[in-house]
């Protein structure tokens, strides 16, 4: 999430209480070049200040498009574009992202990049691909992670980048079916808007994929359930927000063949995550060795219809080997 340096305290504070059950990833914003060797004084010095085992302040956060759904985002084939924004505007040139992340880079200080346009994500991996290849010219060293958030729409020749860059890619899983409805459409195009979503190839080029909620808000808090998220990215089919079904069979939301496996989507919650979080050297998997962070659920995932997955309950949760939710 991105930090405010009131919640990093508040959050470092049930950590020395032994009141922290998770881990935490702060991350700080910057907007330009010119912001970012503050944004980076800044990670250094909440990590300096909070950090901890389970406290990590070493991320910075750039917006580099806007929203399919708003018109914004930034496309390789415009198309109706009723908002008038041409091809969608970037925050920064790819040459000027490419220095950002060798700055970055020098400062071993990892970035989260926020895109949602085929053009973006391009771009971002343009970037990423060059700013590796000068670190080798410099002979110095890669050392941060790069991870993709959303990438609603790639266009197919770029799907195997991310396995190649070592690009990590974040997605929302409870966008999968209808919440946004149809409104990213008219910008998109009806060939484009179909191919949003869409992980599979992604996935099988070797790519690391972890899910999270993107909420922000009390009024959709209850979307923040994982449970829920792999309900809707394994159907295809939102429970509140459900297409017209007369138009879209049983609701699914183009393509339905771009629906997740729950093999994926558990691994994506799992293994995927603790390593978008540095932390599958010891959690995101049961090995010895490993810290035991468990969860045990009130039915089983793979026996459960569908359209049901979102009702699952936890048990009991264990964090470092204590219960610290139910009984066992």
């Amino acid at each position: 999430m991105i930090a405010h340096e009131s919640t990093v305290q508040a959050v470092a504070a049930l950590d020395t209480a032994g009141e922290l059950h998770c881990h935490y990833e702060g991350a700080v914003r910057f907007r330009t070049a010119e912001d970012l060797p503050d944004a980076i004084e800044t990670v250094q010095r909440y990590q300096n200040r909070y950090g901890s085992d389970r406290v990590r302040i070493r991320t910075l956060k750039l917006f580099l498009d806007g929203t399919n759904e708003v018109g914004n985002s930034a496309l390789l084939a415009p198309q109706g574009r009723a908002c008038s924004h041409g091809d969608g505007g970037m925050q920064m040139s790819t040459d000027e992202l490419t220095q950002c992340l060798l700055t970055s880079n020098r400062a071993d200080v990892d970035v989260h990049i926020h895109m949602v346009g085929d053009r973006a994500f391009r771009a971002g991996c343009d970037a990423v691909q060059a700013a590796k290849e000068l670190t080798v010219a410099e002979s110095d060293t890669w050392r941060i992670q790069v991870t993709f958030a959303h990438c609603e729409l790639v266009d197919p020749a770029d799907m195997h980048r991310p396995a190649e860059l070592g690009v990590l890619i974040n997605w929302t899983t409870h966008w999968s079916g209808g919440y946004f409805g149809e409104e990213a459409k008219e910008h998109l195009g009806e060939e484009c808007w179909n191919r949003m979503y869409a992980f599979n190839e992604m996935i099988d080029s070797g790519a690391t994929v972890a899910y999270s909620s993107d909420v922000v808000t009390d009024y959709e808090l209850n979307r923040a359930n994982p449970f829920f998220g792999i309900q809707v990215a394994h159907t295809r089919v939102d429970p509140e927000y459900p297409l017209d079904a007369d138009r879209f069979p049983g609701s699914v939301r183009p393509a339905a063949e771009s629906v997740l496996s729950l093999e994926q989507l558990i691994e994506g919650y799992t293994t995927g995550a603790a390593k978008q979080l540095r932390i599958d050297d010891r959690a995101g998997s049961i090995e010895v060795g490993k810290a035991a962070n468990l969860v045990v659920l009130d039915t089983d995932l793979f026996t459960a219809p569908p359209s049901t997955i979102s009702d699952i309950l936890p048990e009991a949760v264990l964090f470092d080997g204590s219960v610290v939710f139910g009984a066992l």
